[in-house]
């Protein structure tokens, strides 16, 4: 997969965003349009299972919404089951009676990796139940080398800027702030 082909399918946005974590960022990645080509999330998920080194799961387990999209082609390609963590009364979990035990491998997901705290939240939420996590799969990293106590694997690697609010150069230059993406 390469940039050029992400910016054609307007994957990856220019401009001045407000990102969820209220940092700015003069890239966007609109996560959506992976979702909803087939062959770009498929062939993201197989860069990263490529990574992967041939390691086994029993589950891939993805926040719901978007990543349920994500966790099920990743566990139709492993052959495992697919799981999705929910928000109910502020609290992440499986809500639905998903049978994982302490054994299960867990493979966690996410689409697009910039603070890590949508990761670590999962991560909290899964050691509440099971904790055998054995590795972290994203589609696209454009963090800052976030570390994780599991090893991470992205399908691709960008480098995208983010500012702080306060020391934001695009608000420097009144550039209009554009709040994409589905959280408010």
């Amino acid at each position: 997969m390469d940039l050029k082909t992400l910016e054609k399918e307007k994957v990856i946005l220019k401009g001045h965003f407000l990102l969820t974590s209220g940092l700015h960022s003069d890239v966007y990645f609109e996560k959506f349009r992976i979702l909803e080509n087939p062959k770009i999330l498929g062939d993201l998920v197989l860069e990263v299972i490529k990574k992967l080194n041939r390691k086994n799961f029993d589950y891939v387990i993805g926040p719901v919404v978007g990543g349920i999209v994500v966790a099920y082609e990743f566990a139709r390609i492993l052959k495992c089951k697919a799981a999705y963590l929910e928000k109910r009364d502020d609290k992440l979990g499986l809500f639905r009676g998903t049978p994982i035990n302490s054994n299960d491998r867990i493979l966690l997901v996410d689409d697009v990796l910039t603070t890590g705290k949508s990761i670590n939240l999962m991560m909290d939420a899964v050691k509440q139940f099971n904790g055998n996590i054995q590795s972290i799969a994203v589609l696209i990293d454009r963090s800052d080398n976030i570390k994780f106590e599991y090893p991470l694997f992205s399908g691709m690697k960008v480098e995208a800027k983010t500012f702080f609010p306060e020391t934001c150069p695009l608000c420097l230059k009144n550039e209009p702030l554009i709040r994409p993406g589905g959280k408010r």
